[in-house]
């Protein structure tokens, strides 16, 4: 538990100083603490819908790769909304909106990139995906 929360911290740090560098102003340190806190509590779950719905999709195959475009889009669009949102919710904390949509653009080709790296999910039919359902079905 110690090491994912170093972990999201150092992920947080690093998308401060990118955020800063875009033109994010405070008024305090601890608005910028309770943002991220923030961020990154709501971040997780619509990064999990954002990478489940290319997948998804890719398994009853209404589209060919779920580490495309959609993949991208969908997670730069949540980025941008949820910092946008926050901006509004948040009167110690502004950002304008070319840095936010900067900013998403940024997250969404680093997610895109490290999503080349994962293995398509089966599709429907598919010998891999009857495997699937088997292993599942033993108790």
């Amino acid at each position: 538990m110690v090491f994912v929360l170093i972990i999201l911290l150092g992920i947080s740090f690093f998308e401060l100083i990118i955020l800063r560098l875009l033109g994010l102003q405070y008024d305090s340190f601890g608005s910028i603490v309770i943002f991220f806190g923030f961020y990154l509590l709501l971040e997780l779950p619509l990064s999990l819908i954002a990478n489940a719905i290319p997948k998804a999709l890719k398994t009853v195959g209404v589209i060919q790769s779920s580490k495309g475009w959609l993949s991208f889009s969908l997670n730069a669009v949540l980025t941008f909304t949820l910092i946008t949102l926050m901006d509004t919710m948040m009167t110690s904390v502004k950002i304008n909106w070319k840095s936010a949509i900067i900013f998403s653009l940024i997250t969404g080709f680093i997610s895109w990139k490290l999503k080349k790296k994962e293995e398509e999910p089966p599709m429907i039919g598919s010998e891999d995906f009857e495997l699937i359902l088997r292993k599942r079905r033993k108790p």
